[in-house]
């Protein structure tokens, strides 16, 4: 414990000694995702748990924190034919200075969280992924002519072929 902590400071010290701060390196990786940053409204589907490929309407909501440090993103959608919520999540995207990385960490309403390191492509979008005991998913998210577009797959075989239950195509709506 006291090791992680000298060594948080000495990386903090050293990044200060060069001439940049934790929060203005943070910044600047940052900037190439600010486009998301806003609200957004649209349509997608996704293969749920039955089986079955539920339609949906969708609202993302970006905000940027900490000068721009942080996106935190929060989600909500409803099934197009039951108008219930199919989509409840609340995420924050940011750059951790001190293990040099991305970090998307996202929490929903149905009580599911991931911590996890995405591949970032500035001014296009990332794509995070996680594991879990029986299979794998992945989402991409990148800016499409404008749209907020994102399809999620899933594997079952560690990695070696994946399957798209997921597809959203959102636009600006400020």
């Amino acid at each position: 414990m006291i090791k992680t902590l000298l060594f948080s400071l000495m990386t903090i010290c050293t990044l200060s000694a060069f001439g940049q701060s934790p929060a203005a390196l943070q910044q600047e990786k940052m900037k190439g995702l600010q486009f998301f940053a806003g609200s957004w409204k649209g349509e997608g589907w996704m293969i749920m748990q039955d089986g079955k490929k539920h339609h949906f309407d969708q609202t993302e909501v970006v905000q940027p924190k900490f000068n721009g440090g942080v996106l935190m993103i929060e989600g909500f959608g409803t099934d197009q034919e039951t108008k219930k919520p199919i989509h409840d999540a609340l995420a924050y995207l940011t750059y951790d200075v001190l293990k040099q990385q991305y970090r998307f960490t996202a929490m929903t309403g149905m009580g599911y969280m991931t911590d996890t390191a995405p591949e970032v492509k500035d001014n296009v979008g990332y794509t995070w992924s996680m594991d879990n005991p029986r299979y794998m998913v992945k989402f991409s998210l990148t800016l499409d002519q404008g749209d907020w577009f994102e399809i999620g797959e899933i594997s079952t075989d560690k990695g070696v072929t994946w399957i798209k239950n997921f597809e959203m195509r959102l636009k600006k709506v400020n």
